[in-house]
């Protein structure tokens, strides 16, 4: 898989999945522009510490891919916020707007930049958006309602660009990881994991790395006919009982 050249975007390319996709990207040759809320620890690439929460950030964001790159080839939303795994009745308006604002207003405004970016540039080449989204978009689980929620949103959303891009040299995808091996997941317990892989016809998490190659996949030239779908990277668990 070659990405030689390609201008991608990565956001919460600090964290977990993150980092492990801006490592996939680089050695597939892409030149990557890290975005996190924090500096990350990938020297050599194009660092940029963006809050995607704030619609001021991410307009400034867009004027510097403009004046830098012209365009990009390929947008990962990756960045997003898990929320407290509490009742639904406990949940606040807070909460509720805090979530919105990363996981589903962010991945909106970063959609519209490089489309723009992309429109502008006369669209002759391909522009591939990838959306992190989650198994619990069609799965919800328990105490998640606001995750649960945004990351349907997100699934949704990347149908919608698809079916309305999909002439103009835009492919739009969104990646549903399931239960992952991240260490100290914020509100799982040893047990509440064990019994979570339990339900995995693998029989175990998700590696970062696997998520990585995935999209890696995805930006490529080898996935032209993949547009307007999910991709469920979860080990089976969609089809468990």
């Amino acid at each position: 898989m070659s990405l030689q050249g390609k201008v991608c975007v990565i956001t919460g390319a600090a964290g977990n999945i993150g980092k492990a996709a801006v490592e996939r990207f680089i050695e597939a040759g892409a030149v990557v522009v890290a975005v996190d809320r924090v500096q990350g620890e990938h020297e050599g690439i194009d660092w940029q510490v963006c809050d995607l929460g704030e619609s001021s950030a991410i307009l400034q964001l867009e004027q510097y891919l403009k004046d830098k790159y012209g365009k990009i080839d390929c947008l990962v939303n990756n960045a997003g916020l898990g929320g407290i795994r509490t009742p639904f009745h406990e949940k606040t308006a807070d909460e509720f707007d805090a979530i919105n604002r990363v996981n589903i207003r962010g991945p909106f405004e970063l959609m519209q930049v490089a489309l723009r970016l992309h429109l502008d540039a006369g669209a002759s080449s391909e522009l591939v958006l990838l959306n992190i989204s989650s198994i619990v978009a069609t799965r919800p689980e328990p105490l998640a309602s606001l995750y649960s929620m945004s990351r349907a949103a997100v699934l949704n959303l990347s149908h919608c660009v698809a079916k309305e891009y999909g002439r103009r040299n835009v492919r739009s995808v969104a990646v549903s990881p399931g239960f992952m091996e991240i260490p100290n997941i914020q509100g799982f317990t040893a047990d509440d994991k064990a019994v979570m892989y339990d339900n995995v016809p693998a029989g175990r998490g998700g590696k970062t790395r696997e998520v990585a190659d995935t999209l890696c996949w995805l930006a490529s030239a080898e996935a032209s006919y993949i547009n307007g779908t999910e991709i469920k990277v979860d080990g089976g668990y969609h089809c468990s009982i």
